[in-house]
C-alpha cells in the first residue's frame, strides 16, 4: 500500500508541476512532515510498547501543536502570497539549457556523495537538492508540452537529465537511511526540497520576476517560518527518543581505569 501511494503522489505531482509555479508546489510538499509527525503520535499513543523496561513515546504535546501551526500558517502564508505574483509560463531555451547541465551536475556530484563516505547529513541534503532540480525539470518540461509547440533541444536535454537525476537521489535517500534516523531524513528533505525548488524557480525560471519588494519580504518571512516549525516537529517527533546511555560507557576514556578500580563493572 505504502508503494501505490508513492506512485499515485508521483502522478499527482507531476500534475501539479505542469499546472502551477515550482516554487508553489514544492513547498506544498512541507505539509506531508505534518501528517506524519501526527500519524506517529496517533500511534504511539494507541499502541504502547510491549516492553514495560522502555521510555513509551509522549502525547501530543503543545510544543508539537505550536510546530504543527506554526508550518501550516507559514506554507498558507507563502502559497497565497505567491500565487498572487508567480505565473507558470514556459521556460526559455537559455533556463531550459541552464537546468539542464544542472542536472547533469547534481546528478554526478550526487553519486560521488553517495559512494563515498561521507556522514548522514550530506547525504540528506544532496538528495534535497537533487529532488528540487527534478522537481524543476519536471514543471519545465511538463509547460512546454502542455504548449503545444513541442519540445526544444534544451528542453529534451531536461527531460534527458531527470531520470539520472532521479535515480541518484533514491540512491541517496536509501544510503541516508542505513546512516541515520528516517525523522531526520524527512525533515531534511522536506526543507531542502522546496528551498531549491524556490530557488530555481526564481533564479533560473524567473518565476519571481513580477513580485514586488513587499511581497518578496512576506515570501521570506512565511519561509523563514516554515523552516523554524519544521526544526521543531523533528526535535518534537514522538517516539525518536535516544536510548539511556550507561555511566559507565559515557564517562570519559582517562576515567575508565578509575571505574574499574572501584568495582564497577566493565561493559562489552
Amino acid at each position: 500500500m505504502g508503494g501505490a501511494l508513492i506512485v499515485l503522489e508521483t502522478v499527482f505531482n507531476v500534475v501539479a508541476l505542469v499546472l502551477a509555479p515550482v516554487a508553489i508546489v514544492q513547498s506544498l510538499g512541507t505539509v506531508s512532515l505534518v501528517i506524519a509527525v501526527l500519524l506517529t503520535a496517533l500511534s504511539a499513543r494507541q499502541s504502547p510498547s510491549p516492553d514495560t523496561s522502555a521510555t513509551s513515546p509522549g502525547p501530543v504535546t503543545r510544543r508539537l501543536l505550536l510546530a504543527v501551526t506554526l508550518v501550516v500558517a507559514s506554507v498558507t502564508v507563502f502559497v497565497v502570497a505567491a500565487s498572487q505574483h508567480m505565473e507558470a509560463s514556459p521556460a526559455s531555451d537559455r533556463a531550459a539549457a541552464v537546468l539542464a547541465g544542472g542536472l547533469i551536475a547534481l546528478s554526478a556530484v550526487g553519486a560521488l556523495v553517495a559512494r563515498s563516505r561521507l556522514g548522514h547529513t550530506p547525504r540528506v541534503l544532496a538528495a534535497g537538492v537533487l529532488f528540487g532540480g527534478v522537481a524543476s525539470g519536471t514543471h519545465v518540461v511538463g509547460v512546454l508540452l502542455l504548449a503545444g509547440d513541442g519540445l526544444p533541444p534544451a528542453a529534451w536535454a531536461v527531460g534527458t537529465g531527470l531520470a539520472p537525476a532521479s535515480a541518484v537521489g533514491v540512491w541517496l535517500v536509501q544510503t541516508a537511511y542505513a546512516r541515520g534516523s528516517a525523522a531526520s531524513v524527512l525533515a531534511g528533505l522536506t526543507v531542502v526540497d522546496p528551498i531549491t525548488a524556490v530557488l530555481i524557480g526564481g533564479m533560473v525560471l524567473g518565476e519571481f520576476g513580477t513580485v514586488p519588494p513587499g511581497a518578496l519580504a512576506l515570501l521570506a518571512l512565511s519561509g523563514a517560518g516554515a523552516l523554524w516549525g519544521v526544526t521543531l516537529l523533528a526535535e518534537s517527533r514522538p517516539g525518536t527518543r535516544p536510548t539511556p546511555t550507561s555511566p559507565v560507557m559515557s564517562a570519559p576514556a582517562d576515567n575508565m581505569e578509575g571505574a574499574r578500580g572501584e568495582g564497577v563493572p566493565a561493559h562489552p
